[in-house]
């Protein structure tokens, strides 16, 4: 399944390796002046062109050779609607589509392109080396040591038909609405870490955690001798943090003040996620579930 989240992924090595040539070319994108782009994109020009040039080395290869539309306009489409959940009009011109038009397979294999190069920028600190230094930049940060970072539920919301309320019974989350959620790990900087297990929004946290690669993982102590931080919806273990429920001294309240300090991390990465890219994710459900 893809979705708004390895919008933020780039692909550097790659891009060192480009042709030349392909530098300095006419865009799609040169029409729209900066603030033109951010409205209708949620991202700089910088950032927009680096996607597009990452892009379009990995479609010479998981593409068809005829498409429908050249690559950056594929990726402007895709952009697009990431950043609103619809097409809009001055995009689907710019392309040469109709505003009848369904951008759902240019924005399908775009999504499949991004996604696929998930591996190669987000990493998990392997050696023993690159996770003391994580560790050591969030004790830094928030005073708690040993951890490497912040666990937690990301929601992104869907569309539920009124028609299709027992199909998509599962999908209701404790806060009442309609999603699927992904367990997203992130450093002190909201770098983040880990995604996996994209479930229906009504899966616990903890039910998440036990069944996923980096809980496996934590279990088996192949990143000991260190924590990741969760709220409420973890339980206490040996490589789980949680709050302290009722905090009794000092000593506990201090905790819970450093530890709301680094979940906050989260938060903030999540928000400013879900507000940079407005994806519907409807669609893609349907196909998934």
């Amino acid at each position: 399944m893809a979705f708004a989240v390895p919008v933020w992924l780039a692909v550097q090595e790659e891009l060192l390796a480009q042709n030349e040539a392909d530098y300095g070319a006419s865009s799609c994108f040169d029409t729209f002046d900066d603030e033109a782009l951010f409205q209708l994109f949620h991202l700089s020009r910088p950032c927009i062109l680096f996607i597009a040039d990452a892009v379009r080395i990995r479609m010479k290869d998981a593409a068809p050779k005829k498409s429908q539309l050249p690559v950056d306009e594929m990726v402007m489409v895709a952009l697009n609607y990431y950043a609103h959940g619809v097409s809009t009009t001055a995009v689907l011109q710019k392309a040469g589509l109709r505003q009848t038009d369904c951008p759902t397979t240019v924005v399908g294999t775009i999504s499949g392109v991004i996604a696929g190069m998930s591996d190669v920028f987000i990493s998990f600190p392997l050696t023993l080396d690159a996770r003391t230094n994580v560790a050591l930049k969030i004790e830094k940060f928030c005073g708690i040591p040993n951890v490497l970072g912040v666990l937690a539920p990301a929601h992104f919301k869907i569309r539920a038909s009124p028609y299709e309320k027992d199909a998509f019974r599962s999908f209701i989350n404790a806060l009442g609405y309609t999603s699927v959620v992904s367990q997203i790990i992130c450093d002190c900087d909201g770098n983040i870490l880990s995604v996996e297990k994209c479930c229906v929004g009504g899966t616990f946290e903890q039910e998440m955690w036990d069944s996923s690669f980096k809980g496996r993982e934590m279990q088996e102590d192949l990143h000991s001798p260190f924590w990741l931080i969760g709220g409420k919806g973890y339980h206490l273990s040996k490589h789980v943090l949680t709050p302290v429920s009722l905090p009794a001294n000092n000593n506990e309240i201090r905790f819970n003040e450093a530890h709301a300090k680094i979940l906050d991390v989260m938060q903030t990465t999540l928000d400013s996620m879900k507000r940079r890219f407005r994806l519907s994710m409807m669609h893609w459900c349907r196909k998934t579930y």
